[in-house]
């Protein structure tokens, strides 16, 4: 009860009177990561109170399970989030690789490089920076080569340099446009190939480190009361903890697989 009392005594300190520093950096305008406001430590101190205050209360087994559940939903939180990723940079090729088609497109019937850019920025916003460049006249190409950093755009990088060298040396564009937009167009045809390949295998990775959970559910339907053993003994905790570290392990492993896959597709 000693540490409790000693966590919620300095985080009333805190709150009460926070230090200078934060002070002269609210009224400065200035907050940054680890100084932040202290209207904004409230919540941060009142979630690591009441993190302390159970961690402290739990005995052994609960500690070790509600730890591993953590865990676990961390993890899950990851990989919902790289899926996400994932998701936004398949569409923002598919984007890319539609763009590049309209701008050469555009090119060949004759309109004006900068002209096409200010055209289709409004529905690409990946070309935005370009247009605005190209309507003030700076470097296109690098305004191309940075936008080229997000995922899914990694393509502008060779538009940038096929932008740079069209403009220093005459080249046609349109032309490189075309065969690049050609070669784009192959290279999505094998990635979706790739991927209905590597799909199935991500979905049976999940689903292995889901099917635990059902034979637990189903384990208690028929009486056995398997969480409890799980939660309230320190060998069972240790199994939810074991078990729960290969299933996250087998799904890292099955998915770095796919990714290897999907790079050398």
């Amino acid at each position: 009860m000693s540490v409790v009392a000693a966590v919620f005594t300095a985080a009333a300190w805190l709150v009460a009177r926070p230090p200078g520093i934060w002070v002269a950096r609210v009224r400065l305008a200035t907050p940054r990561l680890g100084m932040m406001r202290p209207a904004t430590l409230i919540t941060p101190l009142a979630v690591v109170t009441c993190a302390v205050v159970i961690v402290v209360g739990l005995p052994p087994a609960r500690l070790i399970a509600a730890l591993t559940v953590g865990g676990v939903a961390w993890f899950a939180a990851r990989q919902l989030r790289a899926e996400r990723v994932r998701r936004r940079a398949r569409v923002q090729r598919d984007a890319v690789a539609e763009a590049l088609g309209l701008m050469a497109a555009e090119l060949r019937a004759g309109i004006l490089p900068h002209r096409v850019l200010s055209g289709l920025a409004p529905d690409f916003p990946f070309l935005a920076a370009a247009s605005r460049a190209a309507e003030l006249g700076g470097d296109v190409s690098s305004a191309l080569r940075r936008q080229s950093a997000a995922p899914g755009c990694e393509l502008l990088s060779t538009v940038a340099s096929a932008w740079m060298v069209a403009e220093r040396a005459g080249a046609p564009l349109a032309r490189t446009l075309d065969r690049l937009e050609s070669s784009t167009r192959d290279d999505r045809e094998i990635e979706r190939e790739v991927q209905s390949g590597i799909s199935p295998a991500r979905a049976t990775g999940r689903l292995m480190a889901v099917l635990p959970v059902v034979g637990l559910t189903m384990g208690s339907g028929m009486g056995a009361d398997p969480f409890t053993v799980l939660t309230s003994t320190v060998p069972g905790a240790l199994c939810l903890a074991a078990g729960s570290a290969c299933a996250c392990a087998g799904v890292t492993w099955v998915n770095r697989i796919a990714t290897t896959a999907e790079r050398s597709g």
